[in-house]
């Protein structure tokens, strides 16, 4: 079964009714999958949403989550190129839809890597950045604390839930990196200066 592109959601963006949307909850990511349902975009556990490209929901105001750390820590080691890394294919082509804390619809846009060269680059020395010091902690085996990249585009913090009401710890190797998972977000002031 073939997946949505990028272009096939922008169409079907003008059929959903945004005001009948649930507000985000306790599962912030909720808002995103009742629109992926809305959209004929199936749950999977796929790099990207769509064939050639990724929906972000997010909130006016606050950091855009891109991905778990824990999924990227082998090539952050193996110190892979930015455009080869997971998050460098996820991120290369995003439609981001935003939204006030109220849950009203402020509207959407594009971001594409073959078009918004200068956005990828600050995003690459960003990433580039924080995986030398995330390099550095796992050769010193040191816990991870918040990262922000040069261009305080992207991050890395703590993103987790309570498990059995414990925090499941980042382990890589051996190691424990963390005493929580951490995710790469974009900032809040990127999501800011997009709509």
């Amino acid at each position: 079964m073939s997946r949505l592109t990028v272009s096939q959601v922008i169409v079907k963006f003008n059929a959903i009714d945004w005001s009948a949307l649930p507000p985000p909850a306790i599962n912030k990511g909720l808002r995103g999958q009742v629109i992926e349902q809305a959209l004929g975009i199936p749950n999977s556990s796929a790099l990207k949403d769509l064939e050639d490209g990724e929906l972000k929901t997010f909130t006016i105001g606050e950091s855009i989550a891109c991905t778990q750390l824990n999924h990227c820590l082998y090539e952050i080691e193996q110190d892979v190129a930015f455009v080869n890394s997971k998050l460098g294919m996820k991120m290369a082509n995003t439609l981001y839809v935003g939204f006030t804390r109220g849950n009203a619809f402020v509207g959407w846009t594009n971001i594409d890597c073959k078009t918004d060269k200068e956005h990828f680059q600050k995003m690459e020395q960003d990433y580039d950045y924080i995986c030398s010091k995330i390099r550095k902690a796992m050769k010193n085996m040191t816990e991870l604390k918040t990262i922000n990249g040069p261009n305080n585009l992207l991050q890395i913090r703590t993103k987790a839930s309570k498990v059995n009401g414990n925090y499941v710890p980042m382990i890589y190797k051996g190691n424990q990196l963390k005493d929580k998972n951490m995710a790469f977000y974009l900032r809040a002031s990127f999501g800011k200066t997009l709509l």
